[in-house]
């Protein structure tokens, strides 16, 4: 699978989520200069509070930055484009 086959579902500033395949979900979140998207892992319950957690206040971001710490599954970067299905994690 590559970033491109990547569903967004839900959205917010700079920021998505949603699946990849059926069973995958996908934070999705634009970096750089040209905005390249880069996708973390999240669970089905973090999905569901995307509303919630996503507008959290620029001095309490306790799980965004949780989430964007995790591994990068994979991005629009030159060699990060195919799903490394090898840091997908049972959460």
């Amino acid at each position: 699978m590559r970033y491109t086959d990547y569903t967004r579902l839900k959205t917010g500033r700079y920021q998505s989520v949603g699946t990849f395949g059926d069973d995958i979900y996908a934070y999705e979140v634009l970096t750089g200069i040209a905005d390249t998207p880069e996708y973390h892992q999240i669970s089905k319950e973090e999905f569901g509070s995307f509303e919630t957690w996503s507008q959290e206040y620029m001095t309490d971001l306790k799980k965004v930055y949780e989430i964007i710490n995790r591994p990068v599954i994979c991005s629009g970067y030159l060699g990060r484009a195919e799903l490394n299905t090898l840091l997908l994690r049972d959460i």
